[in-house]
């Protein structure tokens, strides 16, 4: 889902929502092999030179991409959607323009899980194919779009009856 923002965070604000998750431990959703995910999780962290924080207490990676179009923008979030499909396994993200959020987390059972991890390898990979260019801290305002989405699609991942 596509919405437009028109409004941006301050510095200080996005300063201050980054510093407070570069000390955050991540929180792995049970069934994860812990071993293996902190080694994958590792090179993936803004503290070891990547690009992905943690967020939601540790139960969450979280970054924005930014591409020179929307077009480029949308064909990133498409291939994205195709590795999704592939592991059943979405997350939760928003798009302004030629800039989209991503959040991964398991929803359940609760925290990061392995697939996780591995999708948010797979979208750096893929935002390199598509020529991403360096992205500005994302606003406050974007990641509470996409809260906004979580809430009000209710419990996403816990099998139904009938499914």
């Amino acid at each position: 889902m596509s919405r437009l923002l028109f409004r941006g965070a301050t510095a200080a604000r996005v300063i201050h929502h980054s510093a407070r998750h570069s000390t955050m431990q991540p929180i792995f959703s049970p069934g994860t092999d812990e071993t293996f995910a902190t080694a994958a999780l590792a090179p993936l962290l803004t503290s070891s030179g990547g690009r992905w924080t943690l967020a939601s207490d540790g139960q969450a990676l979280e970054r924005s991409f930014k591409f020179k179009t929307f077009g480029k923008t949308w064909d990133f979030m498409t291939a994205v959607s195709l590795q999704c499909k592939l592991q059943n396994h979405h997350p939760e993200w928003s798009n302004v323009y030629n800039t989209t959020f991503i959040r991964w987390t398991t929803h359940h059972p609760r925290g990061l899980s392995e697939k996780d991890i591995s999708l948010a390898g797979m979208c750096d990979a893929i935002a390199r194919d598509f020529g991403e260019l360096d992205a500005e801290p994302v606003s406050c305002e974007v990641k509470t779009l996409a809260d906004s989405a979580v809430s009000a699609s209710g419990d996403c991942c816990t099998p139904k009856g009938g499914r």
